[in-house]
């Protein structure tokens, strides 16, 4: 983490197999990270083919999480690549950084993810008062979209075929629950 001079490293915050940092500028209220990719290949989005084929670049501006109240703002030199596979309805397509960045998002993963932990915890126009004054530049109804791009992902909910329903009590005429189970685990469960 630390560099020569006890100086904090700021790649080892990004991708240092895919991103190197070429520029840091402070501002008043901003700070601009300039970055450039270091990636030699790319997966295609639609086929999975592996391709070394480039097409251009291109400068992706970004939001990252702020550092001591200023926004910071990325500035990502990125490759285009052209798929090799003859087959794929895809000629050229954008790099991706996974995990760290998607092909079409105005901000970093962990940015969006603090801001949908926010968002929970508040209310979207809340979550973006929050952030403006924490210098993330957002409106309430891109929380919004973001909120529901992050359910989108997420795996749906099983759903058993067979359930069982029993009530019970913690302390009689006090406090009651309901359990329903999913017959068909629990009686594997039983099994094994």
């Amino acid at each position: 983490m630390l560099g020569p001079h006890g100086a904090l490293r700021i790649n080892s915050f990004y991708p240092e197999t895919k991103l190197n940092v070429t520029e840091i500028q402070e501002y008043e209220k901003q700070i601009l990270i300039r970055m450039k990719s270091i990636s030699k290949d790319c997966r295609c989005p639609k086929c999975g083919c592996i391709t070394d084929k480039y097409h251009g670049t291109y400068i992706r501006k970004v939001q990252d999480l702020p550092i001591l109240g200023k926004m910071v703002q990325l500035e990502i030199c990125s490759h285009e690549y052209e798929c090799r596979n003859n087959d794929c309805e895809i000629t050229t397509f954008a790099e991706t950084f996974d995990g760290f960045l998607n092909t079409y998002s105005r901000m970093t993963e962990r940015c969006a993810d603090f801001i949908c932990t926010l968002a929970m915890e508040s209310s979207c126009e809340g979550c973006a008062r929050i952030c403006k004054a924490l210098g993330i530049k957002i409106s309430g109804d891109t929380v919004i979209r973001l909120l529901l791009r992050k359910y989108e992902v997420l795996p749906g909910p099983e759903v058993g075929d067979v359930i069982g329903v029993d009530d019970f009590a913690y302390k009689e005429r006090h406090t009651y629950g309901t359990i329903i189970v999913n017959e068909k685990s629990w009686v594997a469960l039983l099994s094994t």
